[in-house]
């Protein structure tokens, strides 16, 4: 009792200080304009239905390793954090929950990613003695997470409904990270977010005592600000149920959703649930960003001729001539994912992260051009610290490719000397 006292007074304290979780960031680049990074924290409450139509709450929640403070242990790196859930109806405390958990890594690199996650799912279910409240009506719900070794801490909060046991005849729509399996389900941790060429499936649950089969109709809308709704998927599918419920659990068509904004509807008879979402691609290089940007990498791709002809187009020619280019050589033109590109692309942020100078971009100099057409080498033969001659290094590729780079002025830019074939 005395801990639910403690948090329902640190809720108190810490209302005005809560925000609404953020599901994109904006980071600012060199180059002046924002790129779309995935926020270190994120999570979905769903309002989930048990197989007797009972109301249960699945929290899912997604922490950044980079997020987390890491300890050294003998068999690798370990990490603490509390994670503590409240509900509250009006100004009464409903329920509240709390869960030590702990995070082994063995890869110190992995410690610092801002690509891998923690993932916890938790289930609380609203028809039992820890629920001391109504079971239906409007509720706030209160997220807090804690680490235990640095000792920062992330809140959220988040009104939600929940509908009396007699009424609803389906649950909202639920994005989740993995097929369903039986009555097993794993929710994403950001709910309006798909990640760009990454499968996810859409969920919901429906009840109908007088069916054996339910058919759905699953569209799919782009939300285009300038032409609004624009029909561009559409699939019908035919559920059984069991004992009355009947569980969807549809694909969505990832290899077909380009970014931007996106509205999904799932109609049965008389009723419908929709669910807006945006397909973001938070791994996206910078450059592609801007096609100004993108096309001076190019020019080792481009004879002369067309890189000078094409660096003078407009920004609207150029946009489509980039996207007419990069279509021609898409080696999976059936799919919104161009994995050319994006390996292009990649090279020239790494050889920008790698190779860059005082006065020039890592991609202009000769070891970014290497980099970027040929890719990482598979051996590097580095005398950079050489005390008895100029430092250099001997890019291997193969059995036989070798490219000599050599640091001419000393001040840590390396030319290219020769190429051995």
């Amino acid at each position: 009792m005395l801990k639910r006292i403690v948090f329902w007074l640190l809720i108190g304290t810490v209302v005005a200080q809560a925000q609404l979780p953020m599901p994109i960031l904006h980071r600012k680049t060199r180059y002046g304009f924002k790129v779309d990074r995935e926020p270190p924290v994120t999570y979905q409450l769903f309002v989930y239905r048990t197989q007797n139509w009972k109301p249960v709450l699945l929290i899912a929640v997604n922490i950044q390793n980079d997020k987390l403070q890491f300890e050294k242990k003998d068999s690798g790196y370990e990490s603490r954090f509390r994670v503590t859930l409240a509900i509250r109806h009006r100004k009464k405390l409903v329920t509240q929950n709390t869960w030590d958990e702990r995070a082994y890594i063995e890869n110190f690199k992995e410690t610092n990613s801002k690509t891998d996650y923690q993932y916890r799912m938790y289930r609380l279910p609203v028809f039992n003695r820890d629920w001391d409240g109504p079971h239906s009506g409007t509720f706030q719900f209160f997220l807090e997470i804690r680490d235990l070794v640095s000792g920062q801490v992330t809140r959220f909060k988040k009104k939600f409904s929940i509908d009396k046991e007699a009424d609803p005849a389906f649950t909202e729509i639920a994005f989740l990270r993995d097929t369903c399996s039986g009555d097993t389900i794993r929710f994403g941790g950001s709910g309006e977010i798909l990640k760009f060429s990454k499968p996810s499936w859409a969920f919901l649950r429906a009840k109908n005592t007088k069916a054996r089969k339910l058919n759905f109709n699953v569209r799919i809308y782009l939300n285009d600000t300038e032409v609004g709704e624009k029909l561009i998927y559409q699939q019908f599918m035919e559920i059984g149920g069991t004992n009355g419920i009947f569980s969807l659990c549809f694909p969505m068509p990832y290899d077909s959703l380009d970014e931007g904004k996106y509205l999904l509807r799932i109609t049965n008879g008389k009723w419908k649930k929709e669910k807006k979402f945006s397909v973001v691609w938070f791994a996206k290089p910078t450059y592609l960003y801007r096609y100004d940007l993108a096309i001076r990498p190019m020019q080792y791709l481009l004879d002369k001729k067309t890189y000078k002809r094409v660096k003078h187009l407009s920004y609207d020619q150029l946009r489509k001539w980039f996207k007419t280019y990069w279509k021609k050589r898409d080696p999976t033109p059936g799919t919104v994912y161009n994995e050319l590109m994006a390996e292009f692309f990649r090279r020239v942020a790494e050889a920008n992260r790698r190779f860059s100078t005082r006065h020039r971009e890592g991609w202009e100099t000769d070891q970014g051009r290497i980099y970027i057409l040929y890719g990482k080498p598979t051996k590097i033969d580095d005398h950079r610290y050489a005390t008895d001659t100029r430092p250099y290094q001997v890019w291997v590729y193969g059995d036989s490719l070798r490219f000599l780079f050599v640091d001419k002025n000393g001040n840590g830019e390396f030319s290219l000397v020769t190429v051995k074939k």
